[in-house]
């Protein structure tokens, strides 16, 4: 049954009117995406005179951004999925980059949708595509944790000059239609009878800690991140201007026979101050280095909350690889949890793919077998490395061709290639020292 459009608009200006946590909920979520693209410049500019900035400008670390996405290491090597059809894969466009950008959308603002969208590619063939949604609202039937349906706006065309109202698509388990503000419905010639046709919703919930028990908005857009992101933006906008107008002090001159038009200011000027003219220069103390280490400690701080070691803080040095995994143990047994949880979004994906596939393409997608999230790449020192090559070697655990794709992953795609490289060079290597040579007597057994 289509829902009556006025009661759905009236709902949302419930939302607008009524709810002001649902208000700040959605700012703070603003907020968070703005700081991590880098958008921080108005915020900065609320703390002071406009006019300042035109001298000076205004400070911009994106420490929101460097965070995120140190901290978000599930996606950071593509997982390895084994499926039991093995063109599958085939009918999914970008779906690890967008899985990436999902992860980190989550551990910004606490809470994003994944929808998977049927459409054609430039080669007219049918794929899946997958839009994230961090924008929506949520409408509840008797169960406040689960939404009956979803509504949220489309994206908007830049264009100076299109004048089209703003659209929003609606979703249930029966129908689907496309929406304005103004209360006009626009239909669909391939489906004139708004039918969702997949029976469900289509939509695969993602959350930072797992999807919470009080309220199904009780989210959080990383606060404490953007406040002290705000904070070093500010402070390091005070010291460009300390630098500006303070770093060489302040010149004063006394003298009753000067005259303030006859004074030329410059490093390449020199002033006549009359008989009784004295000049002095009042320099104030360095504030400088104060904000650099007050700036410095509210960064480290900041990063111990989000379990990274201050060396992130404070730039990397040639360290041993032992020691920098005991450096990351926080960070790294903070990732198990969250493998678990994009297991299940990974599970649940799948399911709604294969829907997807089966209801458009009228195919089957078979199973999903295993999902394998790789492990980051170990930071080794050049001994360490060999040693542990060695080692492995030694207890038949790798080969030649295994150390070649460590090596050279982008060269070296599969086992196949490695090993008709490793045969092509012993080719060249026999071919290259002939029967009867002083190098073929040296290294021949005794």
């Amino acid at each position: 049954m289509i829902p009556n459009l006025n009661e759905l608009l009236v709902l949302n200006a419930k939302f607008d009117v009524k709810q002001k946590l649902k208000n700040a909920w959605k700012t703070a979520r603003l907020d968070a995406l703005e700081f991590y693209k880098g958008r921080s410049l108005p915020y900065t500019m609320d703390y002071f005179d406009k006019t300042l900035f035109d001298k000076v400008p205004a400070a911009n670390v994106n420490v929101t951004k460097r965070i995120v996405d140190r901290i978000s290491l599930v996606y950071m090597k593509p997982p390895k999925r084994t499926y039991t059809k093995e063109d599958t894969p085939l009918l999914f466009h970008h779906k690890d980059f967008k899985l990436q950008r999902a992860e980190r959308f989550t551990n910004l603002l606490d809470a994003v949708l994944i929808k998977p969208c049927m459409r054609f590619n430039d080669k007219n063939e049918q794929q899946i595509e997958y839009d994230l949604i961090w924008d929506y609202e949520p409408i509840f039937g008797d169960d406040p944790l689960k939404p009956t349906a979803i509504t949220y706006p489309i994206a908007t065309k830049d264009s100076v000059m299109d004048n089209t109202p703003e659209l929003w698509v609606y979703w249930d388990k029966e129908n689907t239609f496309t929406y304005d503000n103004n209360g006009k419905i626009y239909t669909d010639e391939m489906n004139p009878e708004m039918i969702n046709p997949y029976g469900v919703l289509p939509f695969v919930e993602c959350w930072r800690d797992g999807k919470p028990e009080s309220s199904y908005l009780d989210t959080d857009a990383s606060s404490d991140l953007i406040q002290t992101n705000k904070l070093i933006n500010v402070a390091e906008t005070n010291k460009n201007a300390n630098i500006m107008f303070q770093s060489f002090g302040y010149i004063y001159i006394n003298g009753s026979q000067l005259e303030k038009d006859d004074l030329d200011i410059g490093p390449d000027k020199i002033s006549f101050l009359g008989a009784d003219g004295t000049m002095n220069l009042v320099s104030p103390p360095d504030t400088v280095g104060t904000i650099t280490n007050a700036v410095t400690t509210s960064y480290k701080m900041l990063a111990q909350n989000y379990h990274i070691d201050i060396s992130f803080v404070e730039g990397t040095v040639a360290q041993s690889g032992v020691a920098i995994k005991l450096r990351n143990t926080e960070l790294t047994d903070s990732r198990v949890s969250d493998v678990i949880r994009w297991k299940e979004v990974e599970k649940q994906l799948f399911e709604l793919e294969s829907l997807m596939i089966a209801v458009d393409l009228g195919k089957d997608a078979g199973e999903l077998e295993q999902i394998d999230f790789q492990e980051t790449m170990e930071v080794l020192s050049d001994d360490e490395q060999r040693a542990k090559w060695d080692w492995e070697l030694s207890k038949g655990l790798i080969d030649e061709a295994d150390i070649l794709i460590q090596q050279d992953p982008d060269r070296f795609e599969d086992r196949q290639a490695a090993q008709e490289y490793l045969a092509e060079r012993g080719k060249i290597v026999e071919e290259e020292t002939p029967e009867g040579s002083l190098l073929q007597q040296l290294t021949k057994p005794v």
